[in-house]
């Protein structure tokens, strides 16, 4: 006789044996959790170039079982945001200027892209975020405050990606900033030394990227994006990698705190 869902009910059991249990729902979301948790964490240069991690070593700070950090590992590993060492240690991985500079040209054609249909499709408040994250950059700026920089910078980007209305530029630009984003941090790092450099570049930059989008002008807008990374690029291998193109150790940046160029209206 068939089991009724009054007697599932009473016996605490799933309706059938294939529905899946509850702690499968739980470690889909705990694999994900980790996973958001290294890539923000890669992003905002919590682990510079060369670093040595461990599942074991990431599920303590994240307070999980090695499970789920081992499906958020191989993930980052396939979208090349950690390297797989031969003797299976696990790193962030180290870049030569040449690549660096293979990141940066890649970076600059898809994210000018993505500036240029934003100016063609972004809304009166997706350019309200934009101004928002511009400014909370510029104060961050001026009280030197490193990591709210890098947020705000962070910010400022995807608020424009995300106003081109396009998934799969969104999803390319994603895979750009795990790669190269300890760098992009390292940038900032260097840059607290020199406010002023910092100021007139980073600044500077995205007062032209807010005009153009004012003026909802996407050539404009695309190469001010451009000028940016570009620009950016130029500055960390100044700073970071020595004559002989060897990269100079950093290190990594302590963790966020939140912190808002007055720009052309919309």
């Amino acid at each position: 006789m068939a089991t009724s869902i009054a007697e599932t009910e009473d016996d605490g059991g799933p309706l059938d044996d294939e529905a899946p249990a509850v702690s499968r729902l739980n470690n889909v979301a705990l694999r994900e959790r980790a996973y958001e948790e290294l890539a923000n964490a890669l992003r905002a240069g919590r682990f510079v170039p060369g670093t040595a991690v461990t599942i074991r070593g990431i599920a303590a700070m994240l307070g999980t079982s090695t499970m789920p950090v081992r499906e958020a590992v191989s993930r980052l590993v396939t979208e090349g945001a950690l390297e797989m060492l031969p003797n299976r240690t696990l790193c962030v991985p180290t870049v030569s200027i040449e690549r660096l500079d293979d990141l940066i040209d890649t970076r600059a054609t898809v994210e000018g892209r993505a500036a240029w249909l934003a100016a063609e499709r972004m809304t009166a408040a997706d350019f309200s975020q934009i101004k928002a994250a511009a400014e909370d950059y510029s104060h961050a700026v001026d009280a030197r405050e490193v990591l709210a920089a890098v947020a705000a910078n962070e910010q400022l980007h995807f608020s424009i990606y995300r106003a081109a209305r396009s998934e799969q530029l969104l999803s390319i630009i994603e895979r750009l900033w795990l790669q190269s984003g300890p760098y992009l941090a390292s940038v900032m790092k260097q840059m607290q030394t020199a406010q002023e450099n910092l100021h007139d570049r980073g600044i500077m930059h995205h007062f032209n990227i807010l005009a153009a989008l004012a003026k909802r002008d996407p050539q404009a807008a695309s190469e001010a994006v451009k000028a940016d990374i570009i620009d950016a690029s130029i500055w960390y291998k100044s700073q970071i990698f020595s004559p002989d193109g060897a990269p100079v150790a950093t290190e990594p940046l302590p963790r966020k705190r939140k912190t808002r160029v007055s720009a052309p209206g919309f």
